[in-house]
């Protein structure tokens, strides 16, 4: 049924309620998976829901249609702000929608990738959309520093990163950034990784000299330090954390034992 919706555009027509928000059902991966079942990303949103407080600011790269922006702008509410990152222009269109569907006048959009450099690069333009990236298809696609794009110095809660292997070289483009924040929830994958020629240590490691813990969500409210040595051949989010009783303070998850 979802298929014959997308093939047909008909699905543009229905919405899909989420705690606090909703998503109109564009014919793409993400919202044909939570049109079946509305819950099936109820994971990912468990850092934004229990970490985000109302006035925080939130930097998303990789917003894909804006289920994360979206469960963002909910929680800091209208005095907050959250900054919404798409590279894929197809994309960034539902994004938009759903943004304007929700009213979410304190999301700010951006419809660039982002990267070690200001330049322009190849993109994807896969029919699982939800994995598009840079590696040379394509689309020609802007492509801005983190640190030129949000350049105020207001202090940033949370940084999430979702690129598909082009994580190093967003976080190459954004040291002033990463100075002022104090969560990131990023991707590890060794297989995406290593497209680009870089490995989960060399990021861990990048993360860890900027400042921040490592950690790993163990269990829906508990976390457990890792190490640089941590790999992982599938995907995985990965939490890093400035300051431990800041977060364990917002969210009230428990730091658990050290893992790998």
């Amino acid at each position: 049924m979802a298929r014959l919706l997308m093939a047909t555009g008909a699905c543009r027509w229905l919405t899909i309620q989420q705690r606090g928000f909703l998503l109109r059902f564009h014919p793409a991966n993400l919202s044909s998976q939570l049109w079946i079942d509305p819950h099936e990303r109820d994971d990912s949103l468990e850092l934004f829901r229990a970490y985000l407080e109302p006035g925080d600011r939130v930097v998303d790269v990789g917003a894909n249609i804006g289920h994360t922006v979206l469960a963002a702008a909910v929680q800091v509410g209208r005095s907050g702000h959250v900054v919404a990152i798409e590279p894929h222009p197809r994309t960034f269109a539902f994004l938009e929608e759903n943004v304007a569907l929700n009213t979410a006048c304190q999301v700010e959009l951006f419809n660039v990738a982002v990267g070690a450099q200001s330049a322009s690069a190849s993109f994807s333009d896969d029919r699982r959309d939800d994995m598009n990236r840079i590696d040379g298809g394509t689309l020609r696609v802007p492509v801005r520093q983190l640190d030129e794009l949000v350049a105020d110095l207001s202090p940033i809660a949370l940084l999430k990163v979702d690129v598909e292997g082009y994580e190093k070289f967003v976080f190459e483009g954004a040291a002033a950034l990463l100075r002022r924040t104090q969560c990131v929830l990023f991707e590890v994958s060794r297989l995406h990784f290593s497209r680009f020629g870089y490995t989960v240590h060399d990021l861990l490691v990048r993360l860890e000299s900027a400042g921040f813990g490592l950690f790993r969500q163990a269990a829906p409210d508990r976390i457990v330090p890792i190490t640089t040595a941590f790999d992982s051949e599938g995907c995985e989010n990965l939490i890093a954390v400035r300051d431990l009783d800041d977060f364990t303070r917002r969210t009230g998850w428990t730091p658990g034992p050290g893992g790998a």
